[in-house]
């Protein structure tokens, strides 16, 4: 039986932000990429979290509504998910897809031992699976 090993499919060059980016800039990468998150990692590409645009959404969403604050003061590591459902690269793509289906989640950081290697995200995967047919 052939097997799908994550690591023959991720993208090896997600991409990041560092802890200490402001929002604004966050905001602009997401925008600039057209991607619906980022993964936050330190300078020795380390994983910290992830950064949905839902998740920059709300926090600009609210600063502005609620009290009027700037949210430059805002960085990734303050409004970062800090707890990343990740994968090795030696998973297989079909069990990569059915946790992402059962957890509801776009993306998956590909680790090991800490590091941040790559990423699969839906539409890769959608993309991936279709062309076996």
């Amino acid at each position: 039986m052939k097997t799908f090993a994550i690591k023959d499919y991720m993208n090896t060059s997600p991409v990041t932000v560092l802890a200490d980016t402001n929002l604004a800039e966050v905001v602009k990468v997401t925008l600039k990429h057209k991607i619906s998150g980022v993964i936050v990692v330190d300078g020795s590409n380390n994983l910290l979290g992830m950064i949905s645009e839902l998740d920059c959404l709300r926090e600009m969403a609210d600063s502005i509504y609620h009290d009027g604050r700037n949210t430059t003061s805002l960085s990734a590591k303050d409004i970062m998910t800090k707890e990343v459902t990740t994968v090795s690269p030696d998973s297989q793509l079909f069990d990569v897809v059915k946790s992402m289906l059962n957890q509801r989640q776009r993306r998956r950081p590909v680790v090991e031992n800490g590091k941040l290697l790559g990423q699969v995200t839906c539409r890769q995967l959608l993309k991936i699976i279709a062309s076996f047919g």
